[in-house]
């Protein structure tokens, strides 16, 4: 008995010594890189306790979820990964990430924001743990305004003074050709994508008015510039051409050093009292169906999204984090940046992580496009852009209609 005791106390070390890291993939550059890490680095270095070490691998943003939908289903991609969450729907249609509300409790879920984990629910079904949340807010240059506009009455106003086209200085820069720039507006006027059965609502009268102002904002004699971009959001602003810019929290890394640099949330759309209603995204670690170790992979998912972490990858990348522990601490209340984000979150709106939501960027980018840059009449944009939409879902449809005959 002593022998088989012996034997298999053996057996075990060497289970435990031979377990293969857990890989983690993920996107992450400068700040945010180091605070993943960090992190990681604490979990290998005691934190795992009797679990696999972690191996990070960074792959290219551009690249993430393809490689995500190739490398799983042939067993070669990783154990976890980090990604935003609007791939979920597509991503548990196709078994390649795995359900995790098995080793939840409602004690744990309740330690996360809200918006953020609801999130990562697709057909309820939970698939991931959020690290943070994202959305757009307002930057502004502080040498340049004294105090954000807190109306779209105001925003206009402040935008026309600041505003002179023709030495390309401007009040506003966004990237307003692009429905994810545009959300904002479209949910401060009252407009929605699906409702609440998950029939389209492209074309609706709230969207034809938001499409307005987008015409007023950036048409002739706005305050935005005619074809904006996310590069020229960020030229413009660091070059002091423009007083205000509509982005999120990635443009932290790409400011200059010597702006003095303000976020606040967006105003209030002074047309329907509404606060504007930017699309929330969540930031989470995902685990693979294809992983071996998932009660392993699961304590790592745990501990890198605690309570304490998060406080760390919100004073060392200062990322607007998805814990509520994490926003009680006095060194994340005192960052206004983060402060700012926290506050937007409150009137954000979800960003629908559904196969049905990737249809309908292209046709809505399109519309804007018309009406922004070619004056198209918002109704006849959004009536060609609803049509659309409904011929690539009814598409996407037969396809998987099809798919399922033939299994």
């Amino acid at each position: 008995m002593t022998r088989l005791a012996c034997s298999l106390s053996i057996l075990l070390l060497a289970t435990v010594a031979q377990a293969k890291p857990l890989v983690l993939w993920h996107a992450y550059r400068a700040a945010e890189r180091t605070a993943l890490e960090e992190t990681v680095k604490q979990w290998n270095d005691g934190g795992r306790g009797r679990d696999p070490e972690i191996q990070l691998l960074a792959v290219p943003y551009d690249a993430f979820s393809d490689k995500i939908t190739a490398a799983v289903p042939r067993g070669h991609g990783p154990d976890l990964f980090i990604f935003a969450h609007d791939r979920v729907g597509d991503w548990a249609e196709s078994k390649i990430v795995e359900p995790i509300e098995f080793w939840m409790t409602e004690a744990h879920a309740d330690t996360f924001l809200y918006k953020a984990i609801d999130a990562l629910c697709y057909k309820d079904s939970l698939y991931g743990l959020p690290l943070a949340f994202k959305s757009t807010a307002l930057f502004y240059n502080k040498d340049l305004v004294k105090t954000p506009p807190r109306t779209t009455d105001e925003l206009l106003a402040l935008g026309r003074k600041l505003t002179d086209a023709a030495a390309g200085r401007y009040g506003l820069v966004y990237d307003n050709t692009k429905l994810y720039f545009h959300a904002p507006w479209h949910f401060g006027f009252g407009g929605a994508i699906f409702d609440d059965k998950g029939a389209l609502r492209v074309n609706t009268p709230e969207a034809q008015r938001a499409l307005a102002f987008a015409r007023q904002l950036g048409g002739p004699g706005g305050i935005v510039p005619p074809e904006s971009s996310a590069v020229l959001t960020t030229s413009l602003f660091n070059g002091g051409k423009a007083a205000m810019a509509i982005s999120g929290p990635w443009m932290l890394g790409e400011l200059s050093p010597s702006l003095k640099v303000g976020v606040a949330p967006l105003p209030k759309v002074s047309a329907t009292g509404k606060l504007a209603g930017p699309f929330l995204g969540a930031e989470g670690i995902m685990m693979t169906a294809s992983c071996k170790q998932k009660p392993a992979a699961f304590r790592a998912m745990k501990f890198l999204t605690g309570d304490g972490v998060a406080v760390q990858r919100a004073l060392r990348a200062r990322q607007p984090v998805a814990n509520v522990a994490a926003w009680k601490d006095p060194r994340v209340q005192r960052d206004e940046v983060l402060r700012a984000f926290r506050q937007q979150l409150d009137s954000a709106t979800v960003m629908p992580g559904t196969p049905e939501m990737r249809v309908v960027w292209s046709p809505f980018d399109m519309a804007l496009q018309k009406v922004v840059g070619g004056g198209i009449a918002p109704k006849t944009a959004l009536t060609d852009a609803e049509s659309e939409t409904r011929r690539y879902l009814e598409a996407a449809r037969n396809a998987a209609r099809q798919a399922q005959a033939t299994r």
